[in-house]
């Protein structure tokens, strides 16, 4: 008679699926996950991964989700780390990098491949999960609008600290493609040092205004 797996055991089945799927999106794109095809990468059954995950989009967003989770636990591990609001910033800015530059298949599938987004899911079965990956990812952007807000003596809502937030978002993002390419090794040899001088350059435009 077989015996319930342990929570332990389910949770690492659960992320060799996960691992399975993110590989599959990377190297082959969304359209290329199957359930068959995941069950024959990871050496399981189709039915078995079924015991785990209802369909290929449950198994997606749980993806997704889990990447927004590790970017908000690392973006605010380092604000709870450093002192002062600019130092504070710097150390979130900081962290995002270092997610997308050591976690570049999660990153890519959250921020830069065509994948769905929460919208698509909207009036779908998978609102309410897909709703999970939206709010953290918002906790995020709150945490960059509060600190920048302290730091430009703002309210948080000023259009002001949207336009500085998409202005880093930007930037970090372009930091990170370019990065991740090693496109950006054909323009310098010292990719950090000018990645600080350009955050360094960031902190410096967040003056206070008020």
């Amino acid at each position: 008679m077989k015996t319930a797996r342990e929570d332990h055991e389910i949770a690492q089945v659960r992320e060799r699926i996960l691992d399975g799927a993110l590989a599959i999106i990377i190297q082959e794109g969304f359209d290329a996950l199957t359930m068959r095809h995941l069950a024959s990468r990871i050496g399981m059954t189709a039915p078995n991964i079924y015991n785990y995950f209802s369909n290929k989009h449950e198994i997606y967003i749980s993806i997704v989700i889990r990447g927004f989770e590790m970017l908000y636990a690392d973006m605010s591990a380092a604000i709870a780390g450093a002192g002062g609001i600019r130092g504070q910033i710097k150390a979130m800015i900081q962290a995002y990098l270092r997610f997308g530059m050591e976690k570049p298949s999660y990153y890519d599938v959250m921020f830069s491949r065509p994948t769905p987004k929460y919208n698509d899911y909207i009036g779908t079965p998978y609102e309410q999960l897909s709703a999970q990956e939206y709010r953290i990812s918002m906790q995020i952007a709150e945490l960059a609008m509060k600190c920048a807000a302290q730091a430009m003596n703002v309210p948080e809502g000023d259009e002001l600290i949207r336009l500085r937030l998409i202005h880093i978002w930007s930037l970090l993002h372009g930091m990170v493609s370019l990065y991740n390419s090693h496109i950006v090794s054909y323009i310098t040899d010292d990719a950090q040092e000018v990645y600080d001088r350009l955050i360094q350059e960031f902190l410096d435009s967040l003056k206070p205004v008020r």
